[in-house]
């Protein structure tokens, strides 16, 4: 069985995957077809991870409009919630220990950037 810290370290992880994904969702500018190429970028390894890779092929080939990242989004957040749960810690006494620079990198590192954008 997970120790409390355990359960605690998969709800941030899960937290930063789910913000990671919102916010490459919330790209307007780009593509669905290019969400893996963005998620290499992420310190996270979320380019790597096999699960969301499938999702994501699965998605496009569907031809769902988010190329799947809703579903994987809403999946994380339940992650949370469900994580939260077992350790009976409330979701925003959670976040609060999670630095917010740390957030905001994870969010750049899916963004567009005003210089990238003449290159898409």
């Amino acid at each position: 069985m997970l120790s409390e810290e355990e359960v605690r370290e998969r709800a941030e992880y899960c937290y930063c995957v789910y913000i990671q994904l919102n916010a490459l969702l919330k790209n307007e500018l780009l593509d669905p077809s290019r969400y893996m190429e963005y998620l290499k970028n992420s310190s996270l390894q979320l380019g790597d991870d096999e699960f969301i890779k499938a999702t994501i092929q699965e998605g496009l080939l569907a031809g769902l409009e988010d190329g799947g990242l809703g579903s994987l989004i809403s999946l994380y957040e339940g992650f949370v919630h469900a994580f939260c749960t077992v350790i009976e810690m409330d979701v925003t006494e959670m976040v609060q220990d999670i630095s917010g620079d740390f957030l905001e990198k994870l969010v750049d590192e899916v963004s567009i950037r005003k210089s990238k954008t003449r290159e898409d």
